[in-house]
């Protein structure tokens, strides 16, 4: 992977962001920057550390009314091996923990390259490193991206972008439905050997300007002939009450993660949140996560949970956003929770 030199980068951004308000750039042309940080202490360890969760930097260009383009780089570690797959000698699953990693963890690297047409009011085509069409929806309506992942996010680690083709269908003001057809490994993988896709198709409702609801599946074809196909379903619902307060729930349910036979999760996310006044809100979010393992033995284990999360988020000045938050994970058993002290901050323009 080839790294990307960040001082340059930044450096014409900050140019053409400069040309942009003096309109020498042509008018098509925006530019997208978004950075999420976190100061974080560990009430549990007493450790305190700080983070770059996330940095988009990157352009967006519409050619006519019916066709952009768009192109967005992120920083962030390019490979982490996190959960590794053994079988022993009778076929069964040993779920060995690896935190081994490669890769300068400020490495930035190619997330989105997309190209849109769109067809008619109606119909929009998309190829290319896009956004993918599976917690979107659920994202947007909580609205904390900075503060938490939605839940698929958090637990599940999707990736957010992968390559392939998206085709969205607006029926009317109330139906929606998008299918794409990617390659499943995301957008920092090539396609594998095999030539297995993943495929998946959403279904929106959206009754009034208050209740937003979404169906979603996937379909991640087995790469390996001793593997499973990977499945997902998830609903969601979001009701914003009035411009002060909203709510949103989802279940997700997983068969096969990451393609290992007989390895299922599931769980469920529910959220409230409320203005205070334009530019400061308070939020709670609970969750509950589950793994469903056929053989629950000590080699294959995995801890059941529930997460809480909690705090204000303020806007001292347009598009940036601080937040104070609280954030725990309790888990079913025997096992040490964990409790964490956030200072989180966004800034996009």
């Amino acid at each position: 992977m080839k790294r990307l030199p960040i001082l340059p980068i930044l450096f014409l951004l900050t140019q053409i962001v400069s040309a942009q308000k003096e309109n020498e750039l042509l008018p098509g042309l925006t530019p997208i920057v978004q950075v999420f940080g976190t100061a974080n202490y560990n009430v549990d360890d007493g450790v305190a550390g700080y983070s770059f969760g996330r940095a988009h930097l990157g352009f967006q260009y519409r050619f006519n009314e019916k066709w952009f383009g768009k192109i967005v780089i992120d920083r962030g570690q390019p490979t982490t091996v996190g959960d590794i797959t053994v079988t022993d000698t009778d076929g069964n699953n040993l779920m060995v923990s690896n935190t081994s990693s490669e890769g300068s963890a400020y490495t930035m690297w190619l997330k989105f390259a997309s190209l849109t047409w769109q067809v008619n009011d109606h119909l929009s085509l998309e190829g290319g490193a896009l956004l993918q069409n599976h917690y979107i929806t659920q994202e947007r309506f909580w609205g904390m991206r900075y503060v938490a992942q939605t839940f698929q996010d958090l637990y599940w680690h999707i990736p957010s972008t992968d390559l392939g083709f998206m085709a969205r269908y607006k029926i009317n003001e109330t139906w929606g439905l998008d299918v794409a057809v990617t390659n499943g490994e995301g957008s920092r993988k090539k396609q594998d050997s095999e030539g297995t896709i993943k495929t998946a198709v959403g279904l929106d409702l959206i009754p009034s300007g208050k209740l937003h609801t979404r169906l979603y599946y996937h379909h991640y074809q087995a790469e390996k002939s001793d593997n499973e196909n990977e499945q997902m379903v998830s609903a969601f619902a979001g009701f914003k009450s009035s411009p002060k307060f909203r709510i949103g729930a989802e279940y997700d349910y997983m068969s096969n993660l990451s393609q290992v036979k007989n390895f299922d999760s599931y769980g469920f996310s529910l959220f409230a949140i409320y203005s205070l006044n334009p530019s400061t809100d308070i939020f709670g979010r609970f969750d509950n996560f589950n793994f469903d393992v056929q053989e629950n033995t000590e080699n294959n284990y995995r801890p059941d949970g529930n997460a809480l999360i909690a705090g204000i988020s303020h806007s001292p000045v347009k598009k940036v956003r601080l937040s104070l938050n609280y954030q725990g994970f309790f888990y079913d058993d025997n096992i040490a929770n964990s409790n964490n002290i956030n200072l989180s901050m966004e800034y996009k323009f």
